[in-house]
């Protein structure tokens, strides 16, 4: 028997027939979770299944399983991604992910390779942050899914329950395609670095360790509003003048921690030229690994908004999420087999993986992407290094299948 290798040819014309899929003028993909161009990815996977007799489903929330047979009676193995995209995205971020673990079940039922344990291939529904948050399918599987999002506001100002009823779906059955903990022995997955390390390092690949936790903090610096022409500058109590230091101050305090930070919405009150602004509202988001840290940041944050005699509220506070040591171990094992450079770093931006990891360990590998840009149609990866991340996760497939229970 052969070992089970990537039919390259195939893999890059699945790649390009699905880029077509809700393709925009500029070379982008607009296939917003839930819509029509959403649906014909998802039946052109569901298509490839059946040419390779892959049995498949779709769950409650909308997510599509495929699943090879395997010779024992264990948990399935999983790989996978999605095939939703931002409005007017990439043809990359999530959509490699997919093609790449249908090419590793492709390659296996071609060399007759008959894992120990199943092999599930999961395209996940609704990741990208559409429905009023993202990683809607690996939520709902993962039993983390909050019915309340389905009265909220999607990208487009309907709500969320309307872009699954108008897709066939039960929105009251989303919280059905829960799995229980233990039910996979691991899921495993490909996506583009989103991040320029890669490519400046000259590196293939990027384990991933971890995903960073995530804060947010809404702060209110107060002043007092007054006539912009007749107030002496002495007198006055300007909020703005007191709250600007901070953006330089929040941004020195992650470089000193070795975090990001960052203040990404910025409001004057009342916001008019000729009034002194009596108030600035502002959003501080600090992203970390290691959640020591980012108490350290919210001490620093806490303590230095006191100074200004401003409020601090948090409103986001999310964990990190850490890789599996073994998982991490079996990529690395892979590299070294197809001579693959390697680094090690963290995601810090959410994926199907991090939301996996309430059920099974979880494991990720980034390859690189051109210029660091994603969500834009200038989204590009090299064949060749498409190609390397394809044929690492099969190799990390075949050496989970041989060493986990």
């Amino acid at each position: 028997m052969s070992r089970p290798a990537i039919d390259r040819d195939r893999f890059l014309a699945d790649f390009a027939a699905l880029a077509q899929i809700g393709r925009t003028p500029d070379g982008g993909v607009h296939r917003v979770a839930y819509s029509e161009a959403d649906r014909a990815g998802r039946v052109w996977l569901k298509r490839e299944f059946d040419r390779l007799e892959i049995s498949h489903r779709d769950d409650p929330a909308g997510s599509t399983i495929g699943q090879l047979p395997g010779r024992d009676r264990l948990p399935p193995l999983a790989i996978g991604s999605h095939t939703d995209s931002v409005p007017h995205g990439g043809a990359y971020d999530g959509a490699l992910g997919i093609i790449a673990a249908l090419a590793v079940a492709r390659a296996l039922l071609t060399a007759g390779h008959q894992l120990r344990h199943p092999l599930e291939v999961i395209n996940f529904a609704a990741e990208e942050a559409t429905m009023a948050g993202g990683t809607t399918g690996s939520q709902a599987m993962a039993g983390l899914f909050n019915p309340e999002l389905l009265d909220k506001k999607a990208w487009d100002g309907r709500p969320v329950r309307d872009h699954l009823a108008g897709s066939g779906l039960d929105p009251a059955r989303v919280g059905e395609a829960r799995r229980p903990k233990g039910s996979l022995a691991a899921y495993v997955e490909l996506h583009i670095e989103q991040s320029t390390r890669l490519e400046t390092g000259g590196i293939d690949i990027a384990i991933v360790d971890g995903f960073v936790g995530i804060r947010r903090y809404a702060v209110s610096v107060p002043g007092r509003a007054n006539h912009a022409g007749t107030t002496p500058m002495e007198q006055r109590q300007d909020a703005l003048v007191a709250a600007a230091p901070l953006a330089r101050w929040v941004h020195e305090l992650a470089v000193e921690l070795g975090i990001v930070a960052t203040i990404g919405d910025f409001r004057v009150f009342p916001g008019a030229p000729n009034v002194i602004p009596g108030r600035v509202d502002l959003i501080v988001e600090t992203r970390g690994l290691k959640s020591p840290i980012l108490n350290a940041a919210e001490a620093e944050l806490l303590r230095e908004v006191g100074r200004l005699g401003a409020s601090c509220t948090p409103v986001v506070s999310k964990p990190p999420v850490a890789a599996s040591p073994q998982i991490m171990a079996a990529i690395a094992a892979g590299c070294r087999r197809l001579n693959l450079s390697h680094l090690t770093l963290s995601s810090g931006a959410g994926h199907d993986a991090m939301v996996m990891a309430a059920i099974c360990p979880q494991g990720m590998l980034f390859v690189p992407s051109r210029d660091g840009i994603s969500h834009a149609p200038d989204e590009f990866t090299a064949e060749t290094d498409c190609l390397n991340g394809a044929s690492l996760l099969l190799e990390t497939v075949l050496e989970l299948d041989d060493v986990l229970p």
